[in-house]
């Protein structure tokens, strides 16, 4: 919101002749414009944000299973249906496939329909997480994730808190004996 408010009043103020700033005439010509247009792209993603268009990323696990929340669908996998969960380190960010079962597929939600959208098909037979947009980290989140799908016996922790306090102490460095 600031990005936006501050953007636009600084390519207007440029424009109207308020904001005087030592610069050669090339700045002065280019700076309004560009503020205009970070002014025009955050409000955009402002809006999208807002009317539910783009989500932020979020993981939802359940004794019944997991939910996957990326910016443009939702895909929801049963515990049973998990094969294996594999880091992934592909371009940039780390990433954590759930590979699911030969004839399992995941129940697909596309919220976000455009010229990005996701496949449908490619999004109910692959799960990707992109593992840095969590706080908690990539590797305690990736230990959680494969703790709780080949740990039937504990999944009951999921439904009463007792998974968050296993999730901090995943993070912590082991004493040394």
């Amino acid at each position: 919101m600031l990005i936006t408010v501050s953007s636009g009043l600084f390519a207007v103020g440029m424009w109207l002749g308020q904001f005087d700033f030592p610069m050669s005439p090339g700045q002065a010509l280019i700076f309004p414009w560009v503020g205009a247009a970070i002014a025009g792209y955050s409000a955009c993603a402002l809006a999208w944000f807002a009317t539910g268009l783009l989500r932020y990323p979020c993981i939802e696990v359940s004794p019944a299973g997991l939910k996957v929340t990326g910016f443009r669908s939702k895909q929801t996998v049963k515990w049973e249906d998990v094969a294996d969960i594999v880091p992934l380190a592909e371009g940039k960010n780390p990433e954590i496939d759930v590979v699911l079962n030969d004839r399992a597929r995941a129940d697909v939600d596309i919220f976000y329909r455009g010229p990005l959208a996701p496949s449908y098909m490619h999004a109910q037979r692959s799960v990707h997480i992109t593992a840095d947009l969590f706080a908690v980290g990539a590797l305690p989140l990736l230990d959680f994730l494969d703790y709780y799908a080949f740990s039937p016996e504990d999944r009951a922790e999921l439904a009463d808190g007792r998974a968050l306090r296993r999730l901090a102490s995943m993070g912590q460095p082991t004493p040394d004996v």
